[in-house]
């Protein structure tokens, strides 16, 4: 009994590090938004230097899907990393839930990469989930649709801490007058673990875009959407434009204004976000706005009706975003040959190719990196295999008279 005993005390002081979950992860992470601390009681408190520096160890270990490492540093800072099975989509997708513990006083924000992402530079962040009405539930609507990389949920209310934030800006969405930003509103604060996981993706995923997702009251005076790149100068890749462009196939009664078009507007244009100076490599992310864009940053300030209201509005977003970032290579539709056909899809292996005179095929993984490289002699509907491979999504880049179509195979 003794010997029992003692293994049960032994074991409350053990990290669990088997924390899994199956389900819907959008039921799962919509749970979190709703029950994040609001606007008032005090509950977030600011990491030190220690505390940011063992996070973004824990990003490294995530990124490189190290998960015992990335759960026992976490577990130190009482957060856990869930590896969350979507049973919702088929294939089923994993996710990994950077997530505070039941317990935890660290109401830091929620962080979740996709273990096989199909859109590998898409990041999406909601710095306001209670504040900005349903732009959470609407990041991790996208998130899942699209299944980018990675999605930011901010931990509580903006206006729940009663510090103030040391970067520059004022607002009044806390008080009856304009005041400085509050330490628990993630875009106006750079000592946070939603900075610094910006930090890290933008420093480590070189392609990365970073989307974040905020809602407005609508002025008569204004639009129903306006878009921001972080500056007046328009990028050489203008994603809020192509965001612009791709939302009107989705609404053709949305009306905009961009910040870098018209250089006149000044209302909610997010040149005081600290991941928006960060991304665009201002020298002084807290009090100096940037003045030329990486084009890796768009904020998009949201009329509720059109876009957040619900899911309806949120397929907007998802669709639009889906129609940009076409896949995890990079690729365009119009870089494809569409007499090129493949089947089945999904395959459990074979892949035949509708194609004549085809010289090569490679075989590349969600992450980019290619796996396979078969030589061909200008053969007509090959067949090739690819049943060693684990389950998951691929993208086949196939060479007819030095032209290549791209096509995305999913194996089960």
């Amino acid at each position: 009994m003794k010997n029992l005993l003692l293994l049960f005390v032994l074991s409350l002081s053990i990290p669990l590090f088997s924390q899994s979950e199956t389900g819907n992860i959008e039921t799962y992470l919509n749970n979190i938004i709703d029950n994040a601390p609001g606007s008032s009681g005090n509950q977030y408190t600011a990491p030190n230097n220690s505390q940011l520096n063992d996070w973004n160890a824990i990003i490294d270990f995530l990124l490189d899907h190290n998960l015992a490492s990335a759960r026992t540093k976490a577990n130190q800072l009482n957060y856990q990393v869930t590896e969350f099975t979507d049973t919702s989509i088929s294939p089923n997708q994993i996710f990994y839930v950077l997530e505070k513990e039941s317990t935890s006083p660290n109401y830091w924000g929620t962080y979740v990469f996709s273990k096989t992402p199909v859109r590998n530079n898409l990041i999406i962040q909601a710095p306001h989930i209670k504040y900005d009405t349903n732009t959470g539930k609407q990041a991790v609507y996208c998130f899942k649709n699209t299944l980018a990389r990675a999605v930011f949920l901010s931990g509580t209310h903006r206006c729940n801490s009663t510090n103030f934030s040391s970067c520059s800006g004022t607002t009044s969405v806390c008080s009856s007058s304009s005041q400085s930003y509050k330490t628990s509103d993630m875009a106006h604060n750079v000592t946070t673990m939603f900075q610094k996981t910006t930090e890290n993706l933008f420093s480590n995923i070189s392609n990365s875009v970073f989307i974040q997702l905020h809602g407005f009251g609508k002025r008569s005076s204004d639009p129903y959407v306006i878009l921001s790149n972080g500056t007046r100068k328009t990028p050489t890749t203008d994603y809020a434009a192509l965001i612009k462009d791709a939302l009107l196939n989705e609404d053709s009664s949305l009306t905009f204004q961009l910040a870098h078009v018209n250089t006149n507007w000044t209302r909610l244009i997010g040149f005081t976000n600290s991941q928006g100076r960060l991304i665009n490599n201002s020298p002084n992310h807290c009090s100096t706005s940037a003045t030329s864009p990486t084009g890796r940053f768009v904020h998009i300030e949201q009329e509720k009706s059109k876009l957040r209201n619900d899911a309806n509005g949120w397929r907007k977003m998802s669709n639009a975003l889906s129609s940009i970032f076409t896949s995890t290579l990079g690729l365009e539709d119009n870089n494809v040959l569409s007499s090129i056909s493949i089947s089945p899809n999904p395959t459990s292996g074979l892949i035949f190719i509708k194609a004549k005179k085809i010289n090569q095929v490679e075989v590349y993984d969600v992450f980019g990196k290619r796996i396979r490289f078969i030589k061909l002699k200008g053969e007509n509907n090959p067949t090739i295999n690819i049943g060693e491979e684990s389950s998951g999504i691929y993208f086949l880049k196939i060479k007819v008279n030095e032209k290549f179509a791209f096509k995305k195979v999913i194996r089960f």
